[in-house]
């Protein structure tokens, strides 16, 4: 699998076409939903790693 995964790619097209792309949202809007969406990856992404990195370190001590 690349960077992203299937569903990772679809919210963000979501995200792109829902927010960036709606002309009746004011810059400030796109603005405050662009940085909820990206704490919501970061969130994500560091639950992943955490998660991977657990799993690792279980392998090397079995």
């Amino acid at each position: 699998m690349g960077i992203f995964s299937s569903s990772a790619l679809f919210n963000i097209q979501e995200f792109y076409e829902v927010t960036l792309l709606n002309s009746q949202k004011s810059c400030e809007q796109k603005i405050e939903e662009a940085n909820q969406v990206a704490k919501k990856w970061e969130k994500t992404s560091l639950l992943a790693s955490c998660h991977d990195n657990l799993q690792k370190s279980a392998e090397v001590h079995y």
